[in-house]
């Protein structure tokens, strides 16, 4: 995961009950809205362009919230910490990001999976445009 180099750590807050199915649907959405501002309508058809990330859902019985690392290009990185609480606020009303720069990616690597178990893999997230298909 450090190899990932990230450049921005961010919390994802519900500030309500959901399921983790729920937020892990609300998160892609978010993602989907981030790039389309970022590279523009084409985004999907962009897989390179778009921004990548690695995240894990944190407490999904008792105050649910995603931590993700970003990696991003500079100006990618400036334009996310000015229209990410704008997305957010209009997926989730009374939640909230906290949006911090990267300095050591081995402590917030170690921060993020602090409760990955085999038993909870199912909490790790990764960009669905990174994912491969079967081969045939």
């Amino acid at each position: 995961m450090t190899d990932f180099d990230p450049d921005l750590f961010v919390t994802f807050v519900f500030n309500r009950s959901i399921s983790m199915d729920e937020a892990q649907a609300i998160f892609e959405k978010f993602h989907g809205h981030l790039d389309r501002k970022l590279i523009g309508r084409a985004f999907l058809r962009r897989p390179n362009d778009r921004t990548d990330y690695i995240a894990t859902v944190e407490k999904p019985d008792a105050n649910i919230h995603i931590h993700a690392l970003f990696k991003m290009t500079a100006i990618q990185k400036v334009r996310f910490c000015l229209i990410a609480n704008g997305i957010w606020e209009g997926l989730v009303k009374g939640g909230n990001l906290d949006i911090q720069t990267v300095y050591g990616a081995e402590g917030v690597a170690d921060y993020i999976t602090k409760e990955l178990r085999p038993e909870t893999s199912d909490r790790l997230l990764l960009p669905r445009h990174k994912e491969v298909s079967p081969s045939r």
